[in-house]
């Protein structure tokens, strides 16, 4: 009879309990201050969005951005929105036009001791070894991201999804200036764990042949990024933006798919469209160019909070031995012949002038050589610098043909077919 009764008592706790349980799941465990051998657990039933008040963005785009230019010194970028120059020429300092950090943004960049710092004016075309960054092949620039703190939104890792807007603004200026554009407020979008990177751009139309040809651009919204595997991680997120076997359409020159080359593809299209205008069109795509494996879009990185970031790697920094010349052997943009010849303030003491570059009025074979296949940037030029020593072997051995064969029509060794006939009858 006891054990009975015990029995019914037993099965009258639990039918009282359960509901107790069911209502309040156990989650991870707390050991209180008051007594720290007890766990007591903690939970908001069925919460899986958080909101973010202060969420950091950083992103080097390429590493074109920040490597050597053919003129101008180098492609760099900027804080906030630049103002308008009135024509495409070099920056000086005293323009006002660059800066370092603006409001919720700045430019940061690797130094020699592993540590990212803020950027500079004198310092923006120089890696992390001291060494002014070059155009060959596998240089990879500066290393420099824009970073935006202050983005607000939601992050719902059990959906796989995240909606997440900045206020801030950087510009992309290349050919230390000659020509540039200012992304403008970023938001992230994710849904299923796929996402995109959008923002309001503006900049300046350019004319490949004449720089006083300079025009607003009306701002539009474009595509930055597109993200096909986004995780949400417990900081942030980290991904590589769609780029590689990308196709580019409407695009002069058209773009290189080449089946050897690793590295083909291009940024969205409608960003395609806009760059156009900009006269930056095939730094966002592979053009067949020695550089094209600069072009390819570099990692994003997304921190839920400014104060916790996420991990972000020290790129590798690849210079030339020696920094290079004013003109790195590349072709002059155009200049007005009006303009009298003047140099770009900025030089580093102790270093080669980093924007110490002398304008000069551009002649005819400079113009043909602007802006060469659509772009900034001289193929033709690359390849003779790649083959500068067969070039220079063929042209000594064309002379001493031609010295040859003076010698030889001179002292009557040699004589032309015709002349000899003459000579017959």
């Amino acid at each position: 009879m006891t054990r009975h009764l015990w029995a019914s008592l037993s099965l009258i706790a639990v039918l009282i309990t359960a509901p107790m349980a069911l209502s309040f799941p156990a989650q991870a465990a707390t050991e209180t201050s008051d007594n720290p051998g007890i766990s007591v657990d903690v939970v908001i039933p069925g919460a899986t969005a958080i909101s973010v008040t202060d969420a950091q963005l950083r992103w080097g785009l390429n590493q074109e951005v920040t490597s050597g230019a053919y003129f101008g010194g180098c492609h760099f970028l900027s804080a906030g929105t630049a103002g308008d120059t009135g024509s495409s020429r070099i920056w000086t300092l005293e323009d006002g036009l660059y800066a370092a950090s603006q409001a919720n943004t700045r430019i940061e960049k690797p130094d020699s001791a592993g540590k990212w710092v803020i950027d500079s004016w004198n310092g923006k075309c120089l890696a992390a070894n001291g060494k002014a960054v070059g155009t060959t092949a596998k240089e990879t620039g500066t290393g420099a991201q824009a970073v935006i703190d202050g983005g607000t939104g939601t992050i719902n890792a059990g959906e796989g999804s995240a909606s997440i807007q900045w206020r801030g603004s950087f510009t992309v200026a290349m050919y230390g200036g000659m020509t540039y554009w200012s992304v403008i407020d970023p938001i992230l979008s994710v849904e299923n764990g796929k996402g995109t990177l959008r923002a309001e751009v503006s900049g300046y139309a350019a004319d490949r042949s004449d720089t006083t040809s300079w025009s607003s651009l009306p701002k539009r919204m474009v595509t930055l990024a597109t993200l096909p595997n986004v995780a949400l991680g417990d900081k942030g997120i980290v991904t590589d933006p769609a780029y590689r076997k990308v196709l580019a359409a409407g695009v002069e020159p058209i773009q290189n798919r080449d089946g050897g080359n690793a590295n083909w593809g291009a940024f969205p299209q409608d960003f395609l469209d806009f760059q156009t205008s900009t006269g930056q069109g095939a730094y966002w795509y592979s053009s067949g160019g020695l550089r094209d494996a600069a072009k390819v879009a570099s990692t994003l990185y997304i921190s839920y909070s400014a104060d916790i970031p996420v991990t972000i790697p020290i790129p590798a920094i690849v210079t030339p031995t020696s920094p290079p010349t004013a003109t790195s052997g590349g072709s002059l943009p155009a200049v007005p012949a009006t303009a009298a010849p003047q140099q770009a303030s900025g030089t580093v003491t102790g270093t080669a002038p980093v924007a110490g570059i002398v304008r000069t009025a551009a002649t005819p074979v400079a113009q043909t050589m602007n802006w060469l296949g659509g772009s900034f940037i001289p193929q033709v030029v690359d390849i003779a610098k790649n083959h500068r020593d067969a070039l220079l072997w063929s042209s000594a051995a064309l002379l001493g043909l031609s010295a040859f064969t003076w010698v030889g029509f001179k002292r009557r060794w040699l004589q032309l077919p015709f002349l000899e006939k003459s000579t017959r009858n």
